[in-house]
């Protein structure tokens, strides 16, 4: 959402009203972060690393263990780590509520997602 379109709501509120709305939504449009922990700072979205098969075209399982099904991965080049890469990934059927089901051309490749549930 563009801050100007939130600016165009706000200003229909009552200014006691919307001066520390503004505020708020100014100090999250500001401070959205992925962060480094094992769930986004800001998000529902929760960070897993994973290997691709040694085979190409394999399938291979990143455990989430959330009890849901994730709706989106989002891969991460992780920059402090040397050789990182970001490698294509296939879905090779629907994720569960404990695993997503991916498939790559590169072989025994690492590689960090985040999960959107």
């Amino acid at each position: 959402m563009a801050k100007g379109y939130v600016d165009q709501i706000l200003n229909t509120l009552p200014t006691e009203v919307k001066r520390p709305v503004m505020a708020a939504f100014q100090y999250v449009q500001e401070n959205w972060r992925l962060g480094d922990g094992a769930r986004a700072s800001n998000a529902q979205w929760y960070k897993f690393t994973a290997t691709t098969s040694a085979t190409a075209n394999t399938e291979f399982a990143i455990v989430h263990g959330q009890g849901q099904a994730p709706s989106k991965l989002i891969p991460v080049l992780d920059l402090t780590s040397v050789g990182s890469q970001l490698v294509p990934l296939t879905v090779s059927r629907q994720p569960d509520a404990q695993r997503v089901y991916l498939a790559s051309t590169s072989t025994s490749a690492g590689l960090t997602v985040y999960l959107e549930f």
